[in-house]
Parts: structure tokens; C-alpha cells; sequence
């Protein structure tokens, strides 16, 4: 199985999302409109949508539900990085120049807002309180994930559950509400339901780890990314905890002397770098990221051997692929 497989598995549902993201899209102020579809223009893997979908499908359920919910996780996805290029000052998202260099802060913000308030219309029309819980909880959970990352900017007294926080927050509730809901459109058991929140839980924070690793030490031609961007905004992730976790006391020294005065200069960065090859940041930093990646599978033990429960297993496995 690869991943045009994957996405050929649920290429109906897929399509039937995007219309449902264009079609909500019903502003009476055309700017709004005009945002909101240069962003789904530029169109993105729609991962969790995908788990959701292959979720449902795998606990026998292919009903339009699934569509609708899958949008309104698109929606509250887009809206966070909307504001998250704000806040981060961002210059490019998926391939393109960011929404906030384009039309500007103040517009880019609203037009966030006005897609939390579409989901949620969209949510509220599905009409069951168990999906609008689990969502409204993951809006919450994430707003205060950036929230704590902020506080935690440049702090290098950042312990590794500080950072767990943050990706759990950030990134991993979503993939596990988006799991939890498949199962729940299943009707499954309250057990199986858990299961699957806990793989989307657990390969959340695998995926955001791995994200993190490729910042630091990922190819600049396939990630389409500088290396250290992180550094530049002061955010300390898996690699750098790994790196104080194993370099001299006079390397800490200096390294938490640039990640609080002036973490954004060529030669501090090369500094880095050239640390974490030397301590194979790398490699203890993947290993971190294979545990909890097994962690996940496991969970779908509890599921029928299917082509959706494939999916899912191979889809554990891309997320955090060493060349994505």
C-alpha cells in the first residue's frame, strides 16, 4: 500500500469534503469569501479529514455525517493557521505566499473567526452533542495550546512534558477527536471509541515530533523549508531538549545563551546544527518519534483486520516518513 492508494481508497469522500468546504464558503462580504477560498485553493493532504473518514468507514459506517463532520474539522483546522501565521509572522503556507502576507493581519484574523463560526454552524446542524462536545473540547484545547507556547517562547527551562503539552494541544487533539468521531458515527463501544482516540492521540504527537525533527535536520528541497524556523521564533522542540539533554555543560551554556538573546544569526543556527550531528540528535530524536508510532498501531488491534484498518496503519507510518 502507498499513499495514492490510500487516498484512491477514499477519493469519493474526499471530493465530496472539498465541495462541502467550497459550498459553506457563503459570506455576504465578498472578502471574506475571497480569503476563505484562497486558502482552500491551495489544498493540502486534508489528513484529517482522511482519519476521520477511514475511521468511520473502518467501524462500518459511510453515511454523509462523516462529510459534513469532516468539514467542520477543516474549517477549525484552517482557522488556527490563519491566526497562526499571524502570530508567527509567517510569510509562506503550502507552497504559496500565507493568507496574512497577502491580504493583511486584521482581514486574515476575521476570516479565521468567520470559519470557527461556520464549523460550528455546521457542527450544530449535525445535532450530536457527543461530536460537539469532542470538538468544541479540541477548539478549546488548542487555543490554549498556543497560548502556553507563547508563554514558553525562548524558555530554556522547558522540560519534555511541557513540550508534550504544547503538541498534544496543538496538533494531537484534533487527530484524536477526528478518530473518536469515526468511531462514535460507528456506533462502537465505548472501549473502541478510546482506542481510536488514543491513535489519533498518540500519532498526533509522533506527527508533530517528526514535523519538529525535519525543521532542525530535514532536507531543504523536499521540506520546501529553511532550516530553523523554530530557533528564529524561539520555539524549543523535541531536537533542542534532545540536544541539552546530551551536550556538554559549556555547549548547554551557549545554546541557551542563543535561544534567549539572539537565536536568529546564520552562525548560530550552523552552531546548532553542527551540535546535533555531532550528538546524533537525529536518530534519539526518531527513536522517540518510532515509540510512540507503535504506541498508536497497537490501538488498532482492537479493530477487525480491513482495507481502512490498512489504511491507517500505513498511514501511522507515512506521517512521520524520514522524507515527506
Amino acid at each position: 500500500m502507498n499513499i495514492n492508494d490510500v487516498m484512491k481508497l477514499v477519493e469519493n469522500e474526499r471530493e465530496a469534503v472539498e465541495k462541502n468546504l467550497i459550498d459553506n464558503l457563503d459570506s455576504d462580504v465578498e472578502m471574506v469569501n475571497k480569503v476563505a477560498e484562497y486558502i482552500f485553493e491551495s489544498g493540502g493532504k486534508r489528513l484529517r479529514p482522511v482519519f476521520m473518514i477511514l475511521s468511520a468507514l473502518m467501524c462500518g459506517y459511510d453515511g454523509e455525517r462523516t462529510i459534513n463532520l469532516a468539514g467542520v474539522v477543516e474549517y477549525i483546522h484552517t482557522a488556527t493557521l490563519l491566526h497562526d501565521d499571524v502570530i508567527d509572522g509567517a510569510k509562506y503556507r503550502r507552497g504559496k505566499e500565507s493568507a496574512n502576507n497577502v491580504f493583511g493581519n486584521d482581514i486574515t484574523v476575521l476570516c479565521g473567526d468567520f470559519l470557527y463560526s461556520r464549523a460550528f454552524m455546521n457542527l450544530v446542524k449535525d445535532g450530536d452533542s457527543r461530536a460537539q462536545m469532542l470538538l468544541a473540547v479540541a477548539a478549546r484545547t488548542m487555543s490554549e495550546g498556543e497560548v502556553f507556547q507563547l508563554i514558553k517562547t525562548a524558555d530554556v527551562k522547558i522540560t519534555m512534558d511541557d513540550y508534550l503539552r504544547i503538541i498534544n494541544s496543538k496538533t494531537a487533539v484534533m487527530f484524536a477527536t477526528c478518530c473518536e468521531i469515526g468511531a462514535i458515527l460507528g456506533e462502537m463501544p465505548v472501549e473502541k471509541q478510546k482506542a481510536l482516540a488514543d491513535f489519533g492521540k498518540t500519532l498526533g504527537i509522533a506527527f508533530q515530533m517528526a514535523d519538529d525533527i525535519l525543521d532542525y535536520l530535514g532536507d531543504p528541497e523536499k521540506t520546501g523549508k529553511k532550516p530553523g524556523t523554530d530557533l528564529k521564533e524561539g520555539k524549543i522542540t523535541l531536537p533542542i531538549i534532545t540536544l541539552l539533554a546530551n551536550a556538554a555543560e559549556e555547549e548547554k551554556k551557549r545554546v541557551r545563551n542563543i535561544i534567549v538573546d539572539e537565536r536568529s544569526s546564520e552562525e548560530n543556527l550552523n552552531y546548532i546544527l553542527d551540535l546535533m550531528n555531532t550528538y546524533d540528535v537525529k536518530a534519539k530524536s526518531e527513536l522517540v518519534v518510532d515509540k510512540y508510532i507503535q504506541e498508536a498501531k497497537a490501538n488498532l488491534n482492537l479493530f477487525e483486520k480491513s482495507k481502512y484498518r490498512d489504511a491507517l496503519d500505513f498511514l501511522a507510518d507515512y506521517m512521520v516518513a524520514r522524507d515527506r
